[in-house]
């Protein structure tokens, strides 16, 4: 009796098993090709820009008033107390740079998250749609380098379904899809 339940069990399984319908999808692919990334990558480029032109302005301001100190200093133009205050202005000058480098990583990567969650979200929909549609149970991400999809047949692949889905112009064979 023992061995009938447990070769019932294994036979569910198994029927189970092979009723589940698998997909994958090259996200980086669907990524590539979506004109919101190159929107949101030209966007983050000019905010990024901005701070570092604060951060190189404050870095010639600092080399500028080191040097200046450094000819007093050697032409002896410039009393102890002087040079101790401008030497604490520096200090002070070179704390505030390396917080605005730490602001301009936080703010970017801020930014960044901000302009690609959308992004994310319009795929996901499209490959929840397209699972939905297909009575796909599992659909896998197959991204060279950072997908979890080791092998998996062409017939499973429903990366041209997502991007139609998405609006995306799917390209050609003559004309391969340029990535950067």
């Amino acid at each position: 009796m023992k061995h009938l339940i447990i070769t019932l069990c294994f036979g569910f399984l198994a029927l189970t098993a092979s009723a589940q319908k698998f997909g994958y999808v090259n996200s980086a692919q669907v990524m590539s090709l979506l004109p919101e990334v190159k929107e949101a990558n030209s966007s983050l480029e000019v905010f990024q820009k901005q701070y570092e032109a604060r951060l190189k302005s404050m870095i010639e301001e600092y080399q500028k008033k080191g040097m200046e100190l450094q000819t007093k200093v050697q032409q002896g133009d410039i009393a102890p107390k002087q040079q101790e205050i401008e030497a604490k202005a520096l200090q002070d000058l070179e704390t505030n740079i390396g917080a605005l480098e730490q602001e301009m990583r936080q703010k970017v990567a801020e930014k960044q998250e901000s302009l690609i969650a959308p992004i994310i979200q319009k795929m996901q929909d499209a490959i929840d749609a397209v699972a939905a549609e297909g009575g796909y149970q599992y659909i896998f991400d197959a991204s060279p380098g950072n997908g979890i999809l080791l092998y998996a047949e062409e017939n499973l692949n429903v990366t041209q379904m997502v991007m139609t889905k998405m609006g995306i112009t799917i390209p050609s064979e003559e004309e391969p899809a340029v990535q950067k």
